[in-house]
């Protein structure tokens, strides 16, 4: 709208814009508790997961299907967006590649959000590794951050992504390419990496 206050011309015209939005837009939610993600199956159009793995994800749609329920859109599983950051790393040093990952799952688990309650520590503990993130979060806050790092599971951050020879990661990659997730988000991913993904998808 026009000013129309003390020092105002009295020429200023209400301005229209000639762009129109597109309200079908998809809008995915990242949630990660299960009231949180029972509202994204209710009001949104996908899922933006977070630490969730092919093994895990059945127990989660649990929460999603609860929201579907209450649309009244006509909305079900079948057309909900699922999407899943995996890490994918072609590398004959799957150890080095794993230990790459161990400070940032340890200032998450062991740092982020009060002690009491740290969501990503839930996720390590809803895993199976309740002693160790447990543990993590004690040596995190205790500023013994080295020993945090060494603390993470080997076998939590492998299951996390995608490492290792071209063979090894076109067998685990099944797992992901046929679970009910419809997106995976490449992180941390080379060109090389990339195109081998996108190759072994189309097989």
């Amino acid at each position: 709208m026009p000013y129309s206050g003390p020092g105002s011309t009295g020429l200023g015209k209400p301005l229209k814009s000639i762009l129109h939005g597109n309200p079908d837009i998809p809008v995915l939610l990242g949630t990660s508790t299960p009231g949180n993600i029972r509202m994204t199956g209710e009001i949104a159009d996908g899922w933006l997961t977070m630490h969730v793995i092919p093994q895990d994800l059945p127990g989660k749609l649990k929460s999603i299907e609860e929201g579907l329920a209450k649309r009244k859109d006509g909305k079900t599983l079948d057309d909900f967006e699922i999407a899943a950051p995996v890490r994918v790393h072609i590398t004959d040093d799957i150890k080095a590649s794993l230990d790459a990952m161990r400070p940032i799952i340890a200032l998450y688990v062991g740092g982020m959000g009060a002690k009491s309650k740290n969501f990503h520590k839930d996720n390590m503990i809803a895993r199976g590794y309740a002693q160790e993130a447990e543990r993590i979060q004690e040596l995190f806050l205790a500023g013994r951050k080295d020993e945090a790092e060494a603390a993470v599971p080997e076998q939590f951050l492998d299951d996390n992504g995608l490492v290792g020879s071209r063979e090894r990661i076109a067998e685990r990659f099944k797992a992901w390419r046929d679970s009910r997730f419809t997106h995976l988000r490449l992180v941390n991913v080379d060109e090389e990496s990339m195109d081998y993904i996108a190759r072994i998808n189309d097989a």
